[in-house]
């Protein structure tokens, strides 16, 4: 242990393992113990001592904030990339988030309306021809992961091979650095191409994009094109997974929604606190004092989506779901400069898919004596989720 670590705060949790079958119950059960702990292994197991872990959403909101003293910009996956904009910090992080911002708009995403729900529709009415499937597999990777590869603009017969480089990345630390190079070569040759022939897509607008009145250099485009295909292959997968599982397995919050389409947004934003998926990263750019504990200039700190979404001291009976919980000012999308870019398309496409689902499934549950295991790590996932109905 660090030597400025006090013994009474070290806690043996470690967020890829010590989850069970239920992950978010498992991590909120931390509310009960100190403000600040200790935690030995880091939740992506990066090299380092250890990370210390915020329990509270108003710590984790003001760590999220203050980015001259909690820092992105060191975070490294051993790659050599920089993942842009997610390791930059103010001010150079407004620079490259600001021309990115417009092509995840809402008004931008309402455009994907068609083709969302066109693909929703088509795998649900697979998924009801078969009498049962895999939800993870039949619908949750394969409904965000071919809209994302559409507006990436890459093939969607490698899904595949993405969604294998994916699983190397934020799986397993001995393969990431391995794996992101491979996503680096891979994309560079797709980056020359769309230099030499523009098209309608995100690698076209990074390579055409400016800042500072110059266009952006390879490897900004790469570590822009590199964010981009990991976040676009994770997080909206993980979160259909999880929230179909409680549908599943509460028949009465099913009914609801089936009964009344329009209680759906509603809902997904319960869904969406309820079972946070990220546990996000930051080091200390100084020796502070925070929420009661010194921290050392290069210490790291775990902000949790998961610990800040199900807060009793935020939220009244957090660990219940309330498709009626109102105000729900949730923290799944994150906070501060580096809140997600991608909040706009992931609530189009959640709704979409509950929507397209309950149309053309009837009611459905967990196959009786299936196990689920859940994933840990900076993003949360289940491995697979049997549905029968």
């Amino acid at each position: 242990m660090p030597e400025h670590v006090p013994a009474e705060l070290v806690r043996q949790f470690d967020f890829r393992t010590d989850l069970g079958s239920y992950p978010h119950t498992t991590v909120a059960a931390l509310h009960d113990g100190p403000r600040v702990f200790f935690s030995p292994v880091h939740h992506n197991a990066i090299p380092g001592p250890g990370t210390w872990v915020l329990t509270r959403a108003e710590d984790i909101r003001a760590a999220l904030q203050d980015t001259a003293t909690f820092s992105s910009k060191i975070m490294r996956s051993n790659s050599g990339l920089s993942l842009i904009p997610l390791e930059l910090d103010p001010p150079q992080h407004a620079k490259f988030r600001s021309i990115m911002n417009p092509i995840f708009s809402p008004a931008r995403m309402k455009q994907l309306e068609t083709k969302v729900r066109d693909l929703a529709r088509e795998l649900a009415a697979k998924c009801a021809a078969a009498g049962e499937c895999d939800f993870v597999e039949s619908f949750a990777k394969p409904f965000p992961v071919s809209i994302f590869l559409d507006l990436m603009g890459l093939p969607k017969e490698s899904m595949g091979q993405f969604l294998e480089w994916e699983a190397l990345i934020m799986r397993n630390k001995q393969t990431r650095a391995a794996a992101m190079q491979q996503v680096s070569l891979y994309l560079q040759d797709l980056i020359t191409l769309r230099r030499a022939n523009p098209t309608d897509d995100l690698i076209t607008f990074a390579v055409t994009a400016k800042v500072d009145d110059r266009l952006l250099t390879d490897d900004e485009v790469i570590g822009i094109c590199v964010l981009l295909f990991i976040a676009g292959l994770d997080t909206v997968t993980s979160s259909f997974a999880f929230h179909f599982r409680h549908l599943a397995e509460h028949p009465e919050d099913q009914n609801s929604l089936r009964k009344d389409h329009s209680r759906i947004p509603g809902a997904v934003e319960e869904l969406f606190r309820a079972y946070a998926v990220v546990n996000t990263n930051r080091y200390a750019t100084r020796d502070v004092e925070f929420a009661g504990v010194q921290m050392k200039e290069g210490d790291n700190v775990t902000c949790s989506t998961i610990l800040a979404s199900r807060d009793p001291r935020e939220f009244d009976r957090p660990n219940q779901v309330d498709f009626t919980r109102s105000p729900n000012l949730h923290n799944a999308f994150s906070y501060g400069p580096h809140r997600c870019l991608g909040s706009h398309l992931a609530r189009r496409e959640i709704i979409a898919g509950i929507e397209e689902w309950l149309s053309a499934i009837p009611p459905f549950r967990v196959r009786p004596g299936a196990v689920i295991n859940a994933h840990g790590g900076g993003v949360f996932s289940l491995e697979s989720l049997p549905l029968v109905w």
